[in-house]
């Protein structure tokens, strides 16, 4: 993308994202995007580190 530098970002397979935001907030990490839906794909959250390193978590969907 025009603009953005590069850099990585790493998703981390969880049981629950709403409570992982819910977790890592109250470990002093920040939530930087809400628990959502992705259909056909999961629920996801953008979360960082008490250092300012950005990662998400993702519930994926049950598989059909």
């Amino acid at each position: 993308m025009p603009g953005v530098p590069n850099h990585w970002h790493v998703y981390f397979a969880v049981d629950d994202a709403d409570a992982t935001a819910a977790k890592a907030a109250a470990a002093g990490g920040q939530v930087i995007a809400e628990p959502a839906d992705i259909p056909s794909v999961g629920r996801f959250a953008v979360l960082s580190d008490p250092q300012g390193a950005i990662f998400s978590v993702l519930k994926p969907a049950p598989q059909q």
